[in-house]
């Protein structure tokens, strides 16, 4: 999707195995800025590269002028092709310093955050060539700059982006309503979505998980909706997480049937990522 002339959304499509025979249907959005040099604004899940490069050739560019990959964190879904494109056009990868550990070694990520089909969405590990910091001011070219902005509560090292042209793109920081709860920390997730509602200066928000919105009002409801699903979950932990598991995921369990999201849900990226460690907060 051309948003300017050099602005691109692409939405990858893929899946997560609940079983043998069951998926569930997921897409991720990545951005292309095509400047005097492309850059990629995440890589979508293991084999993508195909769908990016048949993009970028659309637009009569090859995908040898990608020079930088920007990780907003390091999720199979956003790091999943990123060491094929390296491998295939020698670009340099940047991400924030506190996602490098698992962005260079996904065995750990998978250990620490097992997700069903993990090695389906993400191969190989890649090696960061530049760390990302809180105010950094990116050059795209061509008087296109970008700003770091270090979000974390979705992961520790999660970073939005400002682009110029009033662009601000929030990765997986907003939480939709009724999706798994997936974060790493509660407070930090409260704190930069108040953040965002506070950066005024956009005029088009971009998320990994929604169309574009440059109308505010449909943006703040976003944001607000989010913010409103993320107390109902802690108010539900609060009250489930209180006693010793009767059975494995059991508060997990019980937490997801209140929210009235499908008992699947209920899984250890869910306990881990999104409840436990809220209530070890």
């Amino acid at each position: 999707m051309k948003l300017t002339d050099k602005i691109h959304m692409l939405q990858i499509d893929f899946a997560i195995m609940q079983g043998p025979e069951k998926k569930l249907p997921r897409y991720v959005n990545i951005l292309i800025i095509l400047g005097e040099r492309i850059t990629l604004i995440d890589t979508g899940v293991k084999g993508s590269e195909g769908k990016i490069f048949a993009y970028i050739r659309e637009f009569g560019r090859e995908p040898s002028e990608i020079q930088s990959v920007i990780l907003s964190h390091s999720h199979p879904d956003h790091i999943g092709s990123a060491a094929r494109i390296k491998e295939l056009t020698g670009c340099r990868i940047f991400a924030h310093p506190l996602e490098k550990e698992w962005i260079e070694n996904i065995t750990v990520q998978n250990k620490e955050r097992p997700i069903p089909g993990f090695y389906g969405l993400v191969d190989r590990s890649v090696k960061i060539d530049g760390e990302l910091s809180d105010g950094q001011i990116v050059s795209l070219g061509e008087d296109m700059p970008l700003e770091i902005i270090h979000s974390p509560g979705h992961s520790k090292g999660s970073v939005n982006l400002f682009i110029k042209d009033n662009f601000l793109f929030t990765a997986d920081s907003i939480p939709l309503k009724n999706d798994f709860p997936n974060y790493d920390s509660y407070p930090d997730l409260i704190h930069t979505l108040n953040k965002i509602k506070e950066k005024r200066r956009y005029t088009m928000l971009l998320t990994s998980w929604t169309p574009p919105l440059n109308d505010m009002f449909e943006a703040y409801s976003l944001l607000r909706e989010g913010e409103e699903y993320l107390k109902q979950i802690d108010t539900l932990v609060k009250k489930n997480y209180i006693n010793e598991e009767t059975e494995p995921l059991s508060c997990c369990k019980a937490t997801i049937e209140q929210l009235g999201l499908p008992s699947f849900m209920a899984n250890q990226v869910s306990d881990r990522a999104g409840l436990v460690l809220h209530f070890l907060e």
